[in-house]
């Protein structure tokens, strides 16, 4: 495991020791020793943490996995404590924040070599961040004037499980293709670059995106939003359309007919996108 990932890890486990703090507040917990072991834990935890970014210099890295674990902490907090109105929110608010710390832990545990800042995905793109905002905003707007819309559990809790297993198939994807994933479009073949087969790739041909368009759309279902259901549908189907065209440009220049065989037998994973045929060129 790469510093990158102990550092991020660190901070999560940091951030989470103050979890217990509200039931200490509340009286749930009483038991001194449980007082004091978990104030002499989470002071050690910070020393350490400290010593870590001062030493290794990674505090770019700390404290953005720290505030990511402070924004899964708050949302399971409106989740789990607040009225039924808010938990599509709360849980909103904790798929997201998983799923952009997640990146980063899978690009640091699975292809190290390509670890950056901006493997946290915070800062995609503006469309990326106008698209979130414009949910948000959205979500508030129904819930000040349309409150009942907010309360359809059934919805919730199946854009939520949608949530989960787009991103758990995106995660398992990056293991699977390992040092061959990257967050951007190749256009120089490396030494350590396969064309993967395997796995969830015998399924898809792009089963990261497959993961990625069904965790984009899903959040939408999750915050019970109809108008940006239907933008961000059509904006992610868009996004990944042009990707994969330029993508399989790319690896057909990389591994030919190898490529195109695969691609041959192996559908794209995403709804009616065929990518790059040879006939366009």
């Amino acid at each position: 495991m790469i510093i990158h990932a102990k550092v991020a890890l660190l901070s999560i486990f940091s951030c989470a020791l103050w979890s217990p703090l509200y039931w200490i507040w509340e009286g749930d917990i009483e038991n001194i020793y449980i007082i004091v072991g978990w104030i002499l834990t989470t002071v050690v935890s910070h020393l350490w943490l400290a010593a870590k970014i001062i030493n290794m210099r990674m505090f770019s890295v700390a404290w953005r996995s720290y505030m990511l674990t402070a924004f899964f902490m708050m949302g399971f907090s409106i989740a789990y404590f607040a009225s039924t109105l808010y938990l599509s929110f709360g849980l909103y608010i904790c798929v997201l924040s998983t799923f952009h710390m997640g990146e980063y832990l899978a690009t640091a545990l699975f292809n190290p070599t390509s670890i950056s800042l901006s493997s946290f995905i915070l800062n995609h793109s503006l469309e990326f961040n106008v698209a979130m905002i414009l949910s948000v905003v959205e979500h508030w707007t129904l819930l000040y004037f349309f409150p009942g819309i907010k309360t359809i559990q059934w919805l919730i809790w199946t854009g939520f499980t949608l949530c989960l297993s787009g991103d758990l198939f995106r995660k398992i994807s990056m293991y699977t293709a390992g040092k061959s994933f990257t967050h951007l479009v190749q256009y120089y073949k490396r030494d350590s670059h396969k064309l993967i087969v395997n796995g969830v790739y015998s399924l898809f041909r792009h089963p990261s995106y497959t993961g990625w368009f069904c965790w984009s759309v899903a959040t939408q279902v999750l915050l019970l939003n109809p108008i940006c259901l239907i933008g961000y549908t059509v904006a992610s189907w868009k996004f990944f359309q042009e990707r994969i065209y330029y993508e399989e440009i790319t690896l057909l220049n990389f591994f030919g007919q190898q490529y195109l065989d695969y691609k041959r037998r192996v559908p794209s994973g995403i709804p009616f996108v065929c990518g790059y045929s040879l006939t366009q060129s």
